[in-house]
């Protein structure tokens, strides 16, 4: 039956008189058939599942991406598990293997079992420390945690793959991959399958801040206990956020000067927002001239030659009589051009 119409106005039988099936269709209800009972039964079985503590798996089905099961309380209450859904055990010896998107049931002779697996990671830990080629180690990840995926591989070993990738990722600046890996970090998390969870923690805290997903950050705050929001990476992570709430610039750059593990490198991904934030806001305070001294000092610069670049980017206007000194006024328009291009992000959170 069309969008929009009602029984009466399917004209295909006008004047004839409906049949029981379909004067029980325009009473919108359904047939108490036996299949249909069936299906009723899976559905209310499914329902059930959802009110019980899901674990995740993935499957080596012709799709070849990962699905939720849970426990059933009976081996009746659901048809067993075909072949395609179960996990997969390879046989594969090769350390190394290209990353390629499936697009049929893995091949068991092309995936590599948990003993390589070991192996593998140890290899390309080695070969980033020796040639940081990332092009190339970025693809052997993605390929290691698709075995680790096919094989319904959670466990202690999963985590290390991913954190590895994960800060792997973080050193170049690859936010896409680093949200993957962080998002799987934190479903085995909750598994129970122990980690760095609290460094990870303050990475995604630290994540949220650079999307601007405030309600992330309070459902992260939410569910922490007192003991863990006094760690030193957490506490860290939760001034940068108050910091950049209340565009308390001086107190940013004094954090990100300090930052914890590899929690500068997330701030890198936000760095340049808050300089023009807080450029924007000293443009409008201070008149009519600022020192670039004062500026590289201010925004954490490495010296006056990297702040004079930056703000030669923006192009904003330098007093002709001294180059050394800002025209604040004439340059605040710079900075409003500047801020906008912050206020779009795409859909896994990267600003473009």
């Amino acid at each position: 039956m069309g969008k929009g119409l009602t029984p009466s106005q399917d004209s295909s039988d006008a004047g004839q008189p409906p049949s029981p099936a379909k004067a029980k269709k325009s009473n919108f209800t359904v047939e108490e058939t036996p299949d249909e009972i069936r299906r009723r039964e899976l559905r209310l079985e499914r329902f059930k599942m959802q009110e019980q503590p899901k674990q995740r798996m993935h499957s080596a089905s012709a799709r070849g991406i990962a699905i939720a099961s849970s426990q059933l309380s009976s081996s009746s209450a659901m048809p067993p598990l075909s072949d395609t859904d179960k996990p997969i055990v390879g046989t594969c010896t090769n350390l190394e293997k290209r990353y390629l998107r499936l697009t049929s049931a893995p091949d068991p002779s092309t995936v590599r079992p948990l003993p390589v697996l070991r192996k593998t990671l140890k290899m390309l830990m080695a070969k980033w420390s020796q040639e940081q080629n990332y092009s190339y180690i970025c693809d052997q990840f993605k390929s290691l945690r698709q075995d680790l995926v096919v094989q319904h591989i959670n466990n202690e070993f999963t985590v290390k793959a991913y954190e590895t990738h994960a800060r792997i990722a973080l050193e170049v600046g690859d936010m896409s991959e680093f949200n993957q890996c962080q998002t799987q970090l934190k479903s085995l998390y909750a598994q129970g399958i122990l980690g760095c969870t609290i460094e990870f923690l303050a990475y995604r805290i630290l994540y949220y801040v650079y999307t601007k997903s405030s309600s992330d950050v309070n459902e992260v705050l939410s569910s922490m206990s007192e003991n863990v929001k006094h760690d030193p990476a957490i506490r860290h992570a939760l001034e940068v956020r108050t910091s950049v709430a209340t565009k308390n610039y001086h107190k940013f750059f004094k954090l990100y000067l300090v930052a914890p593990n590899m929690s500068g490198y997330l701030m890198d991904q936000f760095l340049e927002r808050e300089r023009c934030s807080a450029l924007r806001t000293i443009f409008l305070v201070y008149r009519p001239k600022m020192p670039v001294e004062f500026l590289s000092r201010e925004l954490a610069f490495a010296d006056i030659a990297a702040c004079i670049e930056f703000l030669q980017k923006l192009e904003v206007k330098f007093d002709p009589a001294d180059e050394l000194q800002v025209m604040t006024q004439e340059s605040f328009p710079m900075l409003q051009r500047a801020m906008a291009k912050f206020d779009k992000l795409d859909i896994k959170g990267q600003i473009y």
